[in-house]
């Protein structure tokens, strides 16, 4: 049953202790992550995901295992009906007290299967509520782009975002332009642009983000990785965020603004029902 826990590649009971009180994942959030969704038994663009991953280590300098497929794919047997979630961390490793990395690398390597998480109908029929964070996410930090397992600034910026009773907060970046949200990128529908921010306002490189990409392509809707402030996104006519776990999902509020029609609009809707066929073309049985 999950939760289930394999520590460098051997099973763990799931309540054990997994991770020394010196690694550096722990102390210095020195490591990286992926999460990914499993659908019919299959991880839905795993090599997409290691590709990030292992990028993310080598500007780490942390040693990629050989074996992260091997590890992963031996823990896809836990998934009992063929739907679940997998988070993947690699860290540094054990380390002494203090800042300087060891000269020796040895990493810990989690691979955790969950349930995936049910989402509410309303967060796809009605859309998401949203607030601007007012921390703002730093386009020239030497981390920018890569999946830390550094995630603070998003969980204050959804703690404050739930105080405002928003379920969501989107950040923007440094000189004003639209980022991401706390865990998802960041899609709106502008003047018939489908457009997105690029990695160079510290987005992330979404694995979803680059499908959704490609589906607009497929499906002739113009699209645009480029620039663009809050009042552009206010005055779009559809906002959609995207990630491995939740998919396509509406905004149909920023703060007081209501975005479009206020329900999720015609391109969001055609776009999540092309990528809920991609990912079961790909991974359905």
């Amino acid at each position: 049953m999950l939760p289930a826990v394999w520590i460098n590649g051997q099973r763990q009971p799931a309540a054990g202790l997994h991770v020394s009180a010196r690694d550096r994942g722990l102390t210095l959030a020195d490591g990286v992550f992926e999460t990914m969704r499993v659908h019919g038994g299959q991880v839905f663009r795993l090599e997409r995901h290691l590709a990030r991953l292992e990028q993310s280590l080598a500007v780490l300098e942390i040693p990629a295992p050989p074996e992260l497929r091997d590890w992963i794919h031996a823990s896809l047997p836990d998934v009992q009906d063929g739907d679940a979630a997998i988070r993947l961390t690699v860290t540094r490793g054990v380390g002494a007290a203090g800042l300087p990395p060891p000269a020796e690398v040895v990493p810990t390597v989690l691979v955790v299967v969950s349930p995936r998480p049910v989402f509410p109908a309303a967060t796809y029929e009605a859309g998401l509520t949203a607030q601007i964070a007012s921390g703002r996410r730093n386009e020239h930090a030497m981390t920018a782009g890569l999946k830390t397992v550094a995630y603070t600034d998003a969980v204050l910026a959804l703690l404050e975002a739930r105080r405002a009773g928003a379920e969501e907060a989107i950040f923007l970046d440094t000189a004003g332009h639209c980022s991401e949200a706390t865990a998802s990128n960041l899609f709106a529908l502008s003047q018939g642009i489908l457009i997105t921010p690029p990695l160079t306002c510290a987005a992330l490189p979404g694995v979803t983000r680059a499908t959704v990409l490609e589906l607009a392509s497929a499906l002739n809707i113009p699209a645009a990785e480029r620039e663009f402030e809050l009042d552009e996104l206010l005055g779009s006519d559809e906002i959609f965020l995207t990630s491995s776990l939740r998919g396509i999902a509406p905004v149909s509020r920023v703060g007081e603004h209501a975005i479009g029609s206020g329900t999720p609009g015609p391109v969001t809707r055609r776009i999540a029902a092309e990528y809920a066929a991609v990912v079961e073309r790909e991974c359905g049985s």
